[in-house]
C-alpha cells in the first residue's frame, strides 16, 4: 500500500484536484485506491458527491479512536472503478483543536490505515491536506511513504515552498518518518503570461528531476467536472485536464515503480 500525501500550506494550488483526479487515473488501472478527505472544508467530498454519504461515524471520530471507531466503517465506494472515499467533514477542525490536547497524535492517521490496509488490501491511498502545517498535516505526512507537493507557478506559492521542506524536515528527525519527496506539480498552468514561464523556469532549476514533467493547464473542463461531482476522466476523458492527470499518473507509477 502507497501513501502519498498531497500538500502545500498554500490554499488554492490544486491539492484536492490533484488528489481526486490521480486517484481516478490510477483506479481506472485497476489499482484499488482511497482517497482520504483530512481539509475541514471537505471539498474533495463535495467534489464527488460523497457529502450525501450515510455513515456511522465521521473521519474524525476516526482520528480520536482508530481502533475503536476503524476507518473502514466510514470507506465507500465512488463509481465503477476501484476508488473509494473516506469523506470529510467540518467537524475536522473541532477534531484538530482535539488532537492538539492528545498524546502521540500525530501518529492516529497511521494506526487508522495500517488497520484498514490489513483488512482491506489497497494498492493507493491519497491524502488530501488542508492548507496549514498542522496536527492534520503533520498525521497524514507522518503515515505517508511519499510527498506530492502541488504549486502554481506564482511567486507566493512557491516561496512558501520553503517552509514546508523546514516543516518535513522537522518531522523527518522528530517521528519515525522515512518517506521521500515524489514531486513537485505544477497546476493551474498558463503558458501566456512571462511570468509563469519564469517561475515554472525557476521552480525546475530548483527541485530539479524533482518537479513532474506533465503539467496540469487551466482547464475549464476541471472545473466542471467537480460540480457535476464526478473526476475528469470520467466527465470528459478526451479533455485536456484528463490528459493531463493521466500522464501524471504514468508519471508518478514510473517513480514508484508499481
Amino acid at each position: 500500500m502507497i501513501i502519498v500525501a498531497v500538500i502545500n500550506q498554500k490554499g488554492g494550488v490544486g491539492k484536492t484536484t490533484t488528489c481526486t483526479n490521480l486517484g481516478a487515473c490510477l483506479a481506472r488501472r485497476g489499482l484499488r485506491t482511497l482517497l482520504v478527505d483530512l481539509d475541514p472544508q471537505a471539498n474533495m467530498t463535495l467534489g464527488v458527491r460523497g457529502e450525501g454519504v450515510e455513515v456511522p461515524y465521521g473521519l474524525s471520530d476516526v482520528l480520536r479512536d482508530p481502533i475503536g471507531k476503524p476507518l473502514a466503517g466510514i470507506v465507500r465506494r465512488i463509481g465503477e472503478d476501484p476508488l473509494f472515499l473516506a469523506p470529510g467533514h467540518m467537524d475536522m477542525a473541532r477534531c484538530e483543536a482535539a488532537l492538539v490536547r492528545s498524546e502521540h497524535a500525530e501518529y492516529r492517521l497511521r494506526q487508522a490505515l495500517r488497520h484498514y490496509g490489513r483488512q482491506h488490501p489497497t494498492d493507493w491511498v491519497l491524502l488530501d491536506c488542508p492548507p496549514s502545517l498542522g496536527i492534520l498535516t503533520q498525521n497524514a505526512i507522518v503515515a505517508s511513504n511519499y510527498l506530492l507537493v502541488p504549486t502554481e507557478a506564482k511567486f507566493y506559492s512557491f516561496a512558501g515552498m520553503a517552509t514546508l521542506n523546514k516543516m518535513i524536515l522537522n518531522l523527518t528527525r522528530e517521528f519515525d518518518f522515512d518517506g521521500e519527496l515524489l514531486g513537485v506539480l505544477l497546476t493551474l498552468y498558463d503558458a501566456r503570461p512571462r511570468v509563469h514561464q519564469t517561475i515554472a523556469n525557476e521552480i525546475r532549476e530548483r527541485f530539479g528531476d524533482l518537479v513532474f514533467e506533465t503539467v496540469i493547464h487551466r482547464n475549464v473542463r476541471l472545473s466542471e467536472a467537480e460540480i457535476e461531482g464526478v473526476p475528469i476522466i470520467t466527465f470528459d476523458s478526451k479533455s485536456r485536464g484528463a490528459q493531463n492527470y493521466d500522464s501524471l499518473a504514468v508519471e508518478v507509477l514510473k517513480r514508484t515503480q508499481k
